[in-house]
């Protein structure tokens, strides 16, 4: 081995960057399948439940709860997301954005990605009943079961898989809330509400954008079965004005006082406004604006709640 190294001085360093640069492609990979961004907003709405279930049990709190809380919610949904691109994988070979996936790509095995989805799953479930209660676990488990076995295939079969999806999508809430208080409150389903309307005019504008790439893999989403856009443009507009008064709940429940309350009503006009626009005036532009404002609406309204509850 001596001999070798100083023969080959720079064999060391040489085998020593192959295997970082391999372990660097692996972590990136591992990551896209985990979806780090969609964990975060998951991580924070299941922070936002949280809190709210230990209103008034302020006593109880305890870091190490709420951290294994927010840990067990985001390894549920970082495996939830890995068994979805792991059906998917087929379609996601056909589609422009999605085909440098891992999977699609063949950087990474079926079995592999199945190992990575399992192991997240199992630790994330087995954190919430642990470290916080089993209402929580099961409300974890319920979410990857009706997010990977029912909604995933639907988005093959109807439209209405969106209304479908849109329900393990506003749970994370609810799991805090769980982790919290060992029960389901009214305060967690005015956030689930919440959520749910949200998640419709957010991914309308998504599948608007995509709607060439999902006709690609198969899917039949509004977007595509629609193809003036005048359908999609309208159900955004329907759904931003359902958003108003279901953005009002944490209000008449209680949760918040007028500050919250016209905040959320501002901030709900000036989204539909956007949804208006884009209705009367359909644009790929005004599509991908109604886009980025749907990923301000939701935390500014969250942190504004926040900030009036406490």
């Amino acid at each position: 081995m001596t001999q070798m190294t100083q023969d080959h001085p720079d064999a060391f360093w040489t085998d020593s960057l192959t295997i970082a640069r391999g372990l660097r492609s692996l972590l990136a990979d591992l990551s896209q399948l985990a979806k780090p961004r969609i964990t975060l907003m998951v991580a924070i709405t299941a922070y936002i439940g949280y809190s709210l279930g230990l209103a008034g049990l302020v006593q109880d709190f305890s870091w190490a709860k709420l951290c294994f809380a927010l840990l067990g919610t985001s390894l549920s949904c970082m495996g939830a997301s890995t068994l979805n691109q792991i059906a998917e994988r087929d379609a996601d070979a056909l589609m422009l954005r999605t085909r440098h996936r891992p999977l699609p790509a063949g950087r990474m095995t079926t079995r592999q990605a199945m190992l990575f989805a399992l192991t997240l799953c199992t630790l994330g479930v087995g954190l919430l009943a642990t470290f916080n209660n089993s209402l929580a676990a099961l409300i974890a488990v319920f979410t990857i079961v009706s997010y990977v076995l029912i909604y995933t295939p639907m988005k093959r079969l109807s439209s209405l898989s969106l209304i479908i999806g849109a329900v393990p999508g506003a749970l994370p809430p609810v799991i805090g809330f769980a982790a919290a208080r060992n029960g389901v409150g009214l305060e967690a389903w005015a956030i689930f509400a919440l959520m749910f309307v949200w998640q419709v005019p957010h991914f309308l504008a998504i599948a608007w954008l995509y709607r060439q790439d999902y006709a690609r893999g198969g899917f039949r989403t509004l977007a595509v079965l629609d193809p003036t856009g005048k359908a999609t443009f309208r159900q955004i507009v329907l759904w931003c004005l359902l958003l108003l008064p279901v953005g009002s709940l944490p209000l008449f429940l209680n949760l918040s006082g007028l500050f919250y309350f016209s905040s959320a009503l501002v901030l709900g006009l000036l989204f539909l406004a956007l949804g208006l626009q884009l209705m009367l005036q359909p644009s790929e532009g005004r599509a991908r604006r109604m886009f980025f404002a749907s990923l301000i609406y939701l935390p500014l309204v969250l942190a504004f709640l926040l900030i009036d509850r406490y």
